[in-house]
């Protein structure tokens, strides 16, 4: 196999691999209440549905040192693709709210695993094309999310039950883990990591926790908006397609975002860039507060809110490419653990009216 051909076939499966990080959560949102009626789950419980996978990712976050140096970057990819298809099969037993709260659980630390591991991953594998890889990563992710939201109603509509469409996403799973054991066989063997004490401490400093607040403050937005955008329109008269179609196109923004990557990380002053990205969530935002029921508006909201959100983890993006040198790991941790407390804490907070 060509150098060139490897790398292509490398970047295809990670695209692959990326698609499988978000169905999890979003193709809960649009089959919640027939979730809730099924399971008898109350509003906090059923939040946990999408709060538990997002604790799992940042404890996991916070451990990307110790999953590459023990787990090896290979065969953490490969365990994770096999956990997030594992949780996916244990949802056709449902209705069972354990069940439901294990598959969740279980799918969480598949992802929280590739995660850690996958700047590591890029950076290795692609040192001259980071950040356009890790873009394309980002854009994968988000786009998978898309699909779960997009495609799970329909799914849902065309099966026996409502717990089979959540099964189904274990088939993309096990495509990519199939797909990763074949190029694995071709991948160059990764570097050794470097101990803990050779990397600069960061948790003393005083930006780095300011930047932990803001990520945490964006992403627990975009916790409020998996967990609930759907449910919303469901209650306001809208079908389960309609609601999760909306969620797709909110992770269509982000796409789009996520995707300006290359070109935006390459700018050393990102203040305005970041002061338009607040503004267009705040846009958003205030738009499914005061003009939910209108197809256009909703329309602009959703993509304002997602473009928004793609652009603002920019620097995050930017920080996980450097993560295997000096401090990048420390910083990536902070800013994972941050945003994962403020998604949780948003995600069981909110709910629609009773």
């Amino acid at each position: 196999m060509t150098p060139a051909l490897r790398q292509n076939l490398t970047l295809a499966v990670l695209v692959l691999t990326g698609i499988n990080m978000r169905p999890l959560l979003t193709s809960i949102g649009p089959l919640l209440p027939d979730i809730r009626a099924a399971s008898g789950m109350s509003y906090t419980l059923a939040a946990l549905l999408t709060a538990l996978p997002v604790i799992a990712m940042g404890v996991l976050a916070l451990a990307a040192g110790w999953v590459d140096r023990y787990i090896g970057q290979k065969r953490s990819i490969a365990l994770s693709l096999l956990i997030i298809a594992a949780g996916a099969l244990l949802r056709e037993i449902a209705p069972n709210s354990g069940l439901l709260l294990t598959s969740a659980l279980a799918g969480g630390i598949g992802i929280g695993i590739i995660q850690a591991a996958i700047p590591a991953v890029i950076k290795h594998l692609f040192p001259r094309r980071t950040p356009l890889v890790m873009g394309l990563w980002s854009a994968a992710l988000m786009g998978g999310g898309g699909l779960g939201a997009a495609f799970t109603p329909w799914l849902a509509s065309h099966s026996a039950a409502w717990h089979d469409a959540l099964a189904w996403w274990a088939l993309p799973a096990l495509l990519a883990l199939l797909s990763w054991l074949a190029i694995c066989r071709h991948l160059p063997r990764a570097p050794h990591q470097t101990s803990a004490s050779s990397r600069v401490a960061i948790i003393g400093q005083r930006r780095a926790w300011t930047l932990g607040l803001y990520f945490g403050l964006i992403n627990a937005g975009y916790a409020s908006l998996i967990a609930w955008l759907p449910p919303y329109y469901i209650q306001l008269g809208d079908s389960a397609q309609y609601s999760g179609s909306l969620l797709a196109l909110l992770t269509v923004g982000q796409t789009a975002g996520a995707l300006l990557l290359p070109a935006l990380a390459r700018q050393e002053d990102r203040r305005q860039l970041l002061l338009l990205a607040l503004a267009l969530q705040l846009i958003g935002f205030c738009g499914f507060i005061w003009l939910p029921e209108h197809f256009l508006c909703a329309l602009g909201h959703c993509l304002r809110r997602g473009v928004g959100r793609g652009v603002s983890s920019v620097p995050g993006a930017g920080a996980g490419s450097r993560r295997t040198t000096g401090g990048g790991r420390q910083a990536g941790s902070l800013y994972a653990g941050d945003r994962i407390y403020h998604r949780r804490s948003v995600a069981l907070a909110f709910r629609p009216a009773a």
